[in-house]
């Protein structure tokens, strides 16, 4: 498989029982659906993995599920959402035991960040205690800290450092970073508002939450960026946003993902712990919507 990550990369949903408990036949399912349309790697225990919520044996369980059906087809991401170096060292060694090798980690959280060099030495910390790869997570959103480019083009320069997955928003802030350090190591959209155009422009890949129900659409998107087609992108990237239109209707965008996943017939829609299912009248309305869009 291709060192540097690139292409559509699904950040996975944590398949779910009714009970709560993890739905092993539904991590496989998911992960076949994504493989069938071409997706070459998957990202598990990210936001929209709900990777802050699950209890931590659930973490480690969907990790070594997830390493059983992807092993040796496609690249396997990990998202390890904890608020310290230490925590993240900590939960890396567990699932390398199972085979995991990429990690995506986010700047530490909870206690405010002092400055950039302090979130350079949480990486360093981390990437000399574990055995696999780091994917740097900027989620300023959800973290409240921002690595600013120029943060970034060192962390990329490190030998155990194998992209970013910028989740910023900020147009200006990462065309800055990808201009600086294009076709060097992964570095990934994660806002799927400006998907299309980050892959014009030259970023190895995307990192959309709606590509669990429709890979196929994002990877016909990646294939036309590569090749330059701005009509094409563009027509792709009006369809996601009718789609993150018609994912607003719930009260919460993992539950209206998980709904969209289960009107395939891939998983049950359930969510973890306090999150709002989708209401009947809801999943009414979201149906009405889809078919309407033709999705």
């Amino acid at each position: 498989m291709d060192h540097i990550l690139r292409g559509i990369i699904p950040p996975l949903v944590t398949p779910l029982r009714l009970d709560g408990s993890i739905d092993k036949e539904g991590i496989a399912k998911l992960a076949e659906y994504q493989i069938k349309a071409g997706i070459q790697s998957v990202f598990i225990l990210g936001s929209c993995g709900e990777g802050s919520v699950l209890e931590r044996d659930e973490c480690a369980e969907m990790v070594k599920e997830s390493v059983k059906v992807t092993a040796d087809r496609v690249n396997l991401l990990v998202g390890v959402l904890e608020p310290s170096a230490e925590r993240v060292v900590e939960a890396v060694r567990v699932y390398e035991q199972f085979g995991a090798e990429r990690f995506v980690v986010p700047a530490p959280f909870y206690l405010s960040v002092s400055d950039q060099d302090e979130i350079l030495r949480h990486y360093e910390y981390i990437a000399d205690r574990v055995e696999g790869e780091l994917i740097v997570y900027n989620i300023p959103d959800y973290v409240h800290t921002h690595i600013l480019p120029e943060t970034a083009e060192k962390l990329l320069g490190h030998s155990k450092i194998a992209g970013i997955k910028d989740s910023t928003g900020d147009w200006a802030l990462f065309q800055k970073l990808l201009l600086e350090y294009q076709g060097r190591k992964g570095v990934l959209s994660g806002n799927e508002n400006l998907c299309g155009a980050a892959m014009l422009l030259g970023a190895d890949g995307c990192v959309p939450c709606l590509a669990n129900a429709y890979p196929g659409l994002y990877q016909k998107m990646y294939k036309a960026a590569k090749e330059k087609d701005i009509r094409e992108v563009t027509e792709y990237q009006r369809v996601i946003l009718k789609m993150k239109d018609i994912m607003a209707v719930g009260k919460h965008w993992i539950a209206a993902v998980k709904y969209m996943c289960a009107r395939k017939g891939v998983i049950m829609p359930y969510v973890k712990g306090s999150a709002c299912p989708l209401t009947a009248a809801e999943t009414e309305k979201m149906d009405v919507l889809l078919e309407e869009a033709g999705l």
